[in-house]
């Protein structure tokens, strides 16, 4: 059913980082230094907090509250301790919980004056997986949790419960599936605030990427632009001894001369790299910086691009289709000799669907995987080229492919981008 069907679809996008990529999360250096900072504030407030409440136990002579609070300030002090010693955060939340609920359970079952309310503190452990899974993570924070569940398993559903002062039935009966309740609300509201974290980190890192990408084209640009600058300075400068030269050939009616003459003036000018192949920069750019390469390697490539300005795709996905295309194609023909390198790349939009073709000579015979990758002729096999290539023609509903025909590995892709 559709419906389902989108439903299901929705969920996955909900929650769709697993519980391994959120530990990685929760472990990575900067978040760790930024939770254990958050952790050491808390800490040092409970410890405030603890000491505090001693004053008004000693007032009304409430010993037992006391020894409690005594025990709870040396407990958060052990815990900064351990953040202190470990840098963990997570660990530090764990064993802290553990730990308080713990003390918890000995104040409870050792309580003799019954006219004090113990109902302050059921209500602190009922927002501990906020506090936990705020600051440890909804996986870390959720196994910390568990102390307050089995905190309440072991005073509301043992016979320890004979020891604690006389509660309601629904406080004894539902305290614990309340406190599941919570525990689940708190873990499903603190993976939506670490999904959205994890969301802005990998944006901030394909920003990063792609700025790395535009600078490392503009260098190369650059490059080709001061060469350009550079022949053409040169060219500048002989023009006149070359018209010279032209005109002897012609006044002495030596045409063969003059023919071969201006063939060789002709090769000389396509050193300047041509920097305009389509209105799209990303493509031009890229054609620009591999159409120098080509030169270098004493051949002349054939571009065809009708790329607009702007089209329904990342600038990102762009560049790495196109790049990799090029950089293997390229590649391929440094190790043929030089009289057989040769490459032909079309780059086309239509307005609807954005068509890749790249066809080249090659030395060495390929190989191809069952799911129709070629096999890697490098000495270190990677293949994540032309599997970046298959990656991203999937990712706009299209495909790519990879042959060898009469002579020539062909690259073809296909996507849809409206």
């Amino acid at each position: 059913m559709p419906g389902a069907g989108f439903s299901i679809e929705s969920i996955r996008h909900k929650y769709r980082y697993s519980i391994k990529q959120l530990i990685n999360f929760e472990t990575h250096e900067e978040i760790v230094a930024q939770k254990s900072r958050t952790t050491m504030i808390l800490l040092w407030g409970f410890i405030v907090y603890s000491l505090l409440t001693i004053i008004p136990c000693l007032a009304r002579h409430y010993y037992h509250g006391v020894v409690t609070n005594v025990c709870l300030a040396i407990a958060f002090g052990l815990m900064l301790v351990h953040l202190k010693m470990f840098k963990t955060h997570a660990g530090t939340t764990i064993l802290g919980a553990f730990e308080l609920c713990i003390i918890l359970f000995f104040h409870f079952i050792m309580e003799t004056d019954w006219d004090m309310g113990m109902d302050a503190f059921w209500l602190f452990i009922l927002i501990t997986p906020f506090l936990t899974d705020y600051v440890a993570g909804c996986i870390f924070g959720s196994i910390a949790a568990l102390s307050g569940f089995f905190l309440s398993l072991a005073c509301f559903h043992t016979p320890m419960k004979g020891y604690l002062q006389p509660y309601g039935d629904n406080m004894i009966d539902w305290f614990s599936v309340i406190y599941v309740v919570v525990m689940l609300a708190a873990a499903v509201i603190e993976y939506e605030l670490t999904a959205n974290q994890i969301d802005k980190r990998v944006s901030d890192e394909k920003i990063a990427v792609l700025q790395e990408e535009r600078t490392s084209r503009l260098r190369k640009q650059l490059a080709i632009y001061e060469s350009n600058e550079q022949t053409i300075r040169k060219y500048k400068h002989d023009i006149r001894h070359f018209n010279r030269v032209l005109a002897g050939y012609i006044q002495s009616k030596e045409y063969d001369k003059a023919e071969s003459y201006l063939q060789e003036f002709d090769e000389m000018l396509e050193q300047v790299t041509a920097v305009s192949f389509c209105e799209n920069t990303v493509v031009n750019e890229l054609l620009t910086i591999y159409a120098a390469q080509c030169q270098k390697l004493s051949f002349k490539p054939r571009f065809k691009a009708m790329v607009p300005k702007h089209i329904p795709m990342e600038e990102l996905d762009l560049t790495s289709l196109v790049a990799n295309a090029l950089e293997n194609a390229v590649e391929a023909q440094s190790k043929l000799p030089e009289g057989k390198r040769a490459l032909q790349v079309e780059i086309i939009y239509d307005g609807r669907k954005l068509k890749l073709k790249t066809q080249n000579p090659y030395a060495i015979e390929t190989k191809f995987k069952p799911n129709g990758l070629p096999v890697s002729t490098r000495e270190v096999q990677s293949g994540i080229g032309t599997a970046q290539i298959k990656s991203i023609a999937e990712k706009y509903g299209g495909v790519a492919s990879f042959s060898q025909e009469n002579g020539q590995f062909v690259v073809k892709a296909v996507m849809t981008c409206i």
